[in-house]
């Protein structure tokens, strides 16, 4: 899974407000969610709203990232 697929699955499970993040991040609300839940839309985080929202989440922007196997 990817680090976007990793993070929209962590806010979903904790039913987490995107609108709410959105303004609270000041990431705008189409961003996030073209980014975290519109498969259609290929959006990648950009780096500082990866740790915007890792910050407003409080948890480490490293627990999102994809699992390289050895």
């Amino acid at each position: 899974m990817s680090l976007e697929d990793n993070l929209a699955k962590y806010i979903k499970g904790k039913a987490i407000n995107l609108s709410d993040m959105s303004r609270q991040t000041g990431i705008p609300y189409m961003s996030l969610y073209n980014s975290l839940f519109n498969e259609n839309s290929g959006r990648q985080l950009r780096a500082r709203e990866l740790v915007d929202i890792c910050l407003f989440l409080e948890v480490d922007p490293c627990d999102f990232m994809e699992k390289v196997k050895e």
